[in-house]
């Protein structure tokens, strides 16, 4: 039977079964091919029997090594590959010249060396160490058959000092594939972490920029007066105001759903929604666009109207957008009194949240252009796959 793992096989295991079939594969390769020329010049009492044993040596090596390379070592195939040494062994008094028998550099013995160190692959530390020593045994039994003088007893003490070798370097090498395993799952496992930390904080700085959008912004214009408690503006925003919170407490914060919208469309109510519904000039293309990124592009634009009918002391702008060679751009311009945006202190929340970083949330980006006196453009870019 082939090995069975305790766990579930990762990468790095895997790795090291293909780097070991591929050795057990060259190995046993090269031990039929080398060992079929050494039969043919070998002077053998058997030279006939020692040519068919070598040909279907090299035959099962080729078919070995097929196995090996294409699929897998499995423990049948190792069985069968065993019966053929043992056989081997077993005849040495036939295949092997007289001369070659007592010092172990037969081609039979080479493959011995190999077979005791190549056949813990693929099978149980125990099935492998048995086997190794059933090779031995076997070499033993041919070399008392055979007639040789202290039955190749120091050589077998050198197989089984291979076949333990052979033990130890499998179980290190699955040792190190394990560990690297294990690292590699920690690995996957913290990055998996990361971005679920990424897609936490993402959710939190768009229910940020919602909030400021939308209630935060409502408060200000109380505040300062633009809108009076009894208006009946006040109660249509609250409202608004209010399905945006309801929205997040329900863990619907992106509210875009998915597939392609019309972003023209979902621009032209943009200035209503920023308090601006009138002085607004729109341009607006025909454009699709997916719905994350008309949601992202829509809010964007409205920060933007929002801080130019606050700030820029004019009652007109104007919203563009276009379709550009596959570019989405929009663009929000006002004729005002303008600011520094190098001077913007950095706990303002509007343009580096509400509209730069809504941006670069979807893989767009947004330039502010401004300088006092001259106005404010801002412009929003997105491309599909950029």
């Amino acid at each position: 039977m082939g090995e069975r793992r305790t766990t579930e096989e990762g990468d790095a295991s895997r790795a090291t079964d293909r780097v070991l079939f591929r050795c057990a594969a060259i190995a046993r390769g090269s031990l039929g091919a080398t060992g079929a020329f050494a039969a043919v010049l070998d002077a053998a009492q058997s030279p006939a029997m020692t040519l068919v044993a070598a040909g279907g040596n090299l035959a099962w090596s080729a078919f070995f090594v097929w196995c090996a390379v294409r699929r897998r070592i499995t423990g049948g195939l190792l069985a069968v590959d065993l019966a053929e040494v043992v056989a081997l062994c077993l005849l040495q008094g036939q295949l092997v010249s007289p001369g070659a028998l007592p010092s172990g550099a037969s081609w039979i013995a080479v493959l011995i060396g190999v077979r005791v160190i190549y056949g813990h692959i693929g099978v149980r530390p125990v099935a492998g160490v048995a086997g190794g020593f059933l090779v031995i045994a076997a070499y033993v039994a041919g070399q008392v058959l055979a007639g040789v003088p202290g039955a190749g007893i120091a050589q077998a003490g050198v197989y089984s000092l291979q076949n333990v070798c052979g033990l130890v370097l499998l179980a290190l090498l699955r040792r190190v594939g394990c560990a690297a395993d294990a690292e590699l799952a920690e690995f996957h496992r913290s990055q998996s972490r990361a971005r679920a930390d990424r897609l936490r904080r993402a959710e939190e700085r768009e229910a940020d920029r919602r909030l400021h959008d939308t209630v935060l912004a409502t408060l200000t214009m109380v505040g300062s007066g633009a809108i009076t408690a009894s208006s009946a503006r006040l109660r249509a925003q609250a409202r608004a105001d209010l399905d945006v919170v309801s929205d997040l407490r329900d863990g619907d914060g992106d509210g875009a759903g998915t597939g392609l919208v019309r972003l023209d469309r979902l621009l032209r109510d943009v200035p209503a929604r920023a308090g601006w519904p009138s002085g607004v000039r729109l341009e607006l293309a025909a454009c699709e666009a997916p719905a994350v990124v008309a949601d992202a592009f829509a809010w964007a634009a409205g920060a933007a109207l929002v801080n130019a009918r606050r700030y820029a002391g004019v009652g007109h702008a104007s919203l563009v957008l276009a379709n550009e060679a596959g570019e989405i751009v929009v663009t929000v311009a006002d004729t005002g009194r303008g600011f520094d945006p190098a001077a913007v202190p950095a706990y303002k929340y509007g343009l580096r949240e509400a509209v730069v970083g809504r941006l670069a949330a979807i893989g767009g980006d947004a330039v502010v252009r401004s300088s006092p006196g001259r106005g404010t453009v801002v412009t929003l870019r997105w491309r599909a796959g950029g």
